[in-house]
């Protein structure tokens, strides 16, 4: 999916209880669970693995790395990264990880993670536009996208991952609600 970064949506307020921060040195544990809950990896430690090449890169964490926290525990429960890479030359926003453990979703913490993380694009890359690749499990994911402004491409990629667009769209029809569907299947395409 891809934004061109101009939608400029103001994050709904927190639920009482809860707290939105920025990374802090000690947080890729939090990250690591979240992601590991969420069914991206396999164990904790393959996903404090994959956090390993962030922390070249703390100041740009601190700046870009958000976390929706719960009050009552001070602990991190949603995560969003408004990450870097390259596309022909140009520098280009990707989404990185935006994820809410399982026993919080349905609260609206991933959506406010997201938008969150869309102000950090506008902050820190705003002429950029801002690519994410995503999976079909994530179809809830996918309409929170679509609400900040992405839109489905058909063929085009910006790294190594396959786009298998018309595979997705079929495998969605029956999970997604009838109106998220059919704004994924009418958004333009790139």
């Amino acid at each position: 999916m891809r934004s061109n970064n101009l939608l400029k949506v103001k994050p709904d307020a927190l639920p009482e209880g809860f707290s939105v921060r920025f990374y802090e040195p000690g947080d890729e544990i939090h990250w690591a669970r979240i992601q590991y809950e969420v069914g991206e990896f396999y164990s904790i430690e393959d996903a404090l693995k994959c956090f390993s090449h962030y922390l070249d890169y703390e100041d740009e964490l601190r700046k870009r790395q958000v976390y929706i926290v719960d009050d009552t525990t001070n602990t991190p429960v949603a995560t969003a990264t408004a990450w870097y890479s390259e596309l022909d030359g140009k520098e280009i926003g990707v989404v990185h990880a935006l994820s809410c453990l399982p026993s919080y979703q349905a609260l609206g913490l991933g959506r406010i993670a997201a938008t969150y993380m869309m102000e950090c694009f506008h902050k820190v890359m705003p002429e950029s536009e801002v690519w994410l690749d995503t999976q079909t499990w994530s179809y809830k994911a996918i309409g929170i996208y679509l609400d900040l402004g992405f839109v489905p491409v058909k063929t085009a990629t910006f790294n190594e991952t396959a786009n298998e667009y018309e595979k997705a769209r079929n495998a969605m029809k029956d999970k997604m609600r009838a109106d998220v569907y059919k704004k994924f299947c009418e958004e333009e395409l790139y």
